[in-house]
Formats: structure tokens, sequence, C-alpha cells
């Protein structure tokens, strides 16, 4: 009744850089979040990236308070969040819905104090949305923002540094002008970085590459704003764009990140030699990256080379046991090879590891269902489908299994909803 070409297009769809959807549901919680904060510019500063350095402490006084609540949200999901990833969290799915600016001159000519009230809000919706990525797209997004952070708490504190020598009288005024200068393009750059990473996080690809192409406009000699507009590329499918800027950023500071994304761009342009070589280079950069051991393993099971993918998979597991998405590859694999037990053990553990995963439980459905497991296979793909209510292969795979159980009214019903869903066999 089934074959393996549905189980298996998780080969292609697995490689690293996609989101994985999860229903919305109709008792979502909005919390609102007051946010403060204020900056002295001086009389040589630009007034608007002045008033955006205001806006940004006044966010981060927001998320800070936000951070508490996602933390026990979190927890009540049993769900382990990477090091440091609260305050990438906060950031990315907070929602400013008002904002205020107020100022006052500061006495002897000190500069004007800029400060800033607003309102946010966090969506349970969103942080929903965030725990059902993968541990590998989670770690790209937040080692992305992490950096940023550490970039703009240097640049705080040379800014103080350049302010501080100026009242002393050590550097001249036209040489702190310059400075600043300097500084503003960085700062740009930053949030224009910054604002990229987080439409991305929201899956609002169209807008990253916007906020990415204005971070390259200030710095075109940096490599971080081509792989950011390079992987919302991707999730345009805008290959060959996304495949010229991975060489862009790779040309100018070559990473395991870029390589990964750039051999998966390659595997869906089926360039298969061309992105084993990037998944070895990436594997040269970090021998312990376990990205790079799916992606190779994928491209080897293309090339019929079982074993060899098969032993990439075996390592990409132990490199990374508390993550779900080696499971579900290497379950693909083991059901390639017809081991159909070994692929529901690994299913099994998947879906321990995330449970709102809903392809997994379409995939454990497809292996029950060859092993004529009908009743196991029709629970999971209720549960696919309630997670994921607009797929239509899952309702037409379900209709099989109706088919399967004598069911021929369940079974049209499923047959005619995917059909209208855009599903056809």
């Amino acid at each position: 009744m089934f074959n393996k070409k549905n189980f298996l297009r998780t080969m292609a769809a697995l490689i690293i850089g996609g989101n994985f959807f999860i229903s919305e549901t109709a008792n979502a919680e909005v919390r609102i979040y007051d946010g403060e904060g204020e900056y002295i510019m001086s009389d040589f500063e630009t007034p608007e990236i002045a008033k955006q350095r205001a806006k940004n402490r006044a966010a981060q006084n927001a998320q800070e308070q936000a951070g508490v609540y996602l933390e026990s949200y979190s927890h009540m999901k049993n769900f382990e969040l990477l090091e440091d990833e609260i305050i990438t969290i906060s950031s990315g799915i907070m929602k400013i819905t008002d904002i205020k600016y107020s100022q006052d001159f500061l006495s002897g000519d000190k500069g004007i104090i800029i400060h800033v009230t607003l309102k946010a809000e966090i969506d349970s919706d969103n942080m929903d949305k965030w725990l059902t990525k993968s541990i590998e797209e989670r770690r790209k997004i937040n080692t992305q923002l992490e950096d940023l952070r550490r970039a703009n708490a240097e640049q705080e504190q040379v800014i103080a540094d350049l302010k501080a020598q100026l009242a002393a009288g050590t550097v001249s005024r036209e040489q702190v002008v310059q400075d600043f200068q300097k500084q503003d393009k960085i700062f740009i750059f930053n949030y224009k970085l910054e604002e990229g990473w987080n439409f991305y996080g929201n899956g609002e690809y169209q807008n990253a590459v916007q906020s990415f192409n204005d971070a390259i406009n200030a710095n075109p000699r940096n490599a971080e704003g081509y792989f950011g507009r390079g992987t919302a590329y991707n999730e345009l499918h805008e290959n060959q764009k996304a495949l010229d800027d991975y060489n862009r950023s790779i040309e100018i500071a070559p990473n395991a990140y870029a390589y990964n994304n750039r051999g998966k761009t390659n595997f869906e342009l089926q360039n298969y030699s061309a992105a084993l070589e990037d998944f070895n280079k990436a594997l040269q950069v970090n021998p312990n990256d376990t990205t790079a051991y799916i992606n190779r393993g994928k491209i080897y099971f293309a090339l019929r080379r079982f074993s060899q993918g098969m032993a990439d998979f075996d390592k990409a597991v132990s490199l990374d046991e508390n993550n779900f998405l080696p499971y579900v590859q290497r379950a693909a694999a083991f059901y390639a090879l017809g081991k159909n037990d070994s692929a529901l053990k690994d299913l099994n553990r998947a879906i321990k590891l995330n449970p709102n995963y809903y392809e997994a439980y379409s995939y454990r459905a497809e292996v029950y269902s060859e092993l004529k497991n009908y009743k196991s296979a029709l629970q999971d793909f209720n549960k696919a489908i309630e997670l994921n209510p607009n797929d239509g292969e899952t309702f037409y795979l379900r209709g099989k299994v109706y088919e399967a159980l004598g069911d021929t009214k369940n079974a049209r019903a499923d047959f005619n909803t995917a059909k209208k869903l855009g599903y056809t066999e």
C-alpha cells in the first residue's frame, strides 16, 4: 500500500535551515511589558542613531522582564533551552506596540538626554513556534544574535571611553567626531543584522532579506551580512541568489555555518559533488559538527553509498543525543534499508525529544502501515493532523489506512481533503 518515497522525502526536506510547523492554539496567551531606556547624546552625534540607542536600551529592559515568563513557560512545556537562549527568544518574538520619545537639555552644554518608554507584547504562539525548531536551527540563530550582543556591549564601552577622553581633554574633538562616525556605521550594521535574524527567526524571510541588504550596504566587507541574506534566500527557494551570497561570505571569512548552508543549497540544486565537498570542509573546520554529519549522510544516501551515510548518521546521534533531528534522519535511513524495527526505535526517541514535530508521527505511521499495524498508524496520522491540519499528504496517507481497514467513508473524506489542500498522488 505504501512505498518509501513518501518517507524518504525527509532526506531532502530535513537539511538544516528549515523551520518546523506547529499549529496555533485557541488559548494563546499574550503578555504586555513596559520598557524604559535613555541615552545621553553629545552635540556631535547623529540624532536618529542616538534615538535608536535609547530605544534599544528600553527594549532590553522589556526583554529582561519577559525572560522570567519565557523561562517559566519553557519549563511548563518540559523543554530545555540552550544556554542564553531566553535573551534570543525574547528579542526575536517580542513585538513593540507603542513607543514614545522625550528629551531634555543637560546643564552646562553636556548634551541631550533622550528618554524612551515603550510597550511590547509576547505571544505564547510565537514561543511555541520557536520551541519546535530543530536544535541546529535554534543554535544557528542564537549564535548569530549572541555574537551581536557581545559586539554591541563592546561598542557601548568604546563610546563611553571616547566621551570620557573628550571630557578629560586627552583627544581632540575632531578625532572623536571621526571615531563616532565609524562607530555609527558599525551600529547600523549590527542593528540591521540583528533585525534580519529576528525576522528570520519569525519566518518573515522577505523582511529578513531587506534588513540584510541594509546591513550589507552599511558594511559590504563583512561576511555576516551575506551569510544572513543567503540563509533567508534559501527559505524563499531562491537558491542561486543564496549560492552567490554564500560564495561571497566564504570568500571573506570561511566558517562551518557558511559551508553547511552552501552545501544545503548545492544539495537542493542536485550538485551532489559540490555539496559533499562543502560538508567535508565544514567538518575540517569543526570535526564535531552534528549538522555536517547529517547533511553529508544524506549526500551519501543520494549517491547510494549507504554504509558511509549510516556511519555519518550514527556519528550525528552520538554527538548530540538530545537532538531529535539526527534520530529522524537515521530512521529514514533504516527504513530505506528495510530495517523497520530500528526505524521505529529512532522515531520513538525523536518524538520523546520533540513531541510537537508532526512529521515524525507521519513517518512513524508509514512504518506502522508497512508492518500492517494499522491501529497504531491511524493514531499517529491523527496526531500528525492535529499538529498540522494543512498537510494534504498526511490526509491522503491516513485515507489509505482507512481504505486498508475497509472504512471507505472515512477514506473518501480524507482523499477529498487531501485534494482540497492541493495534494495529488
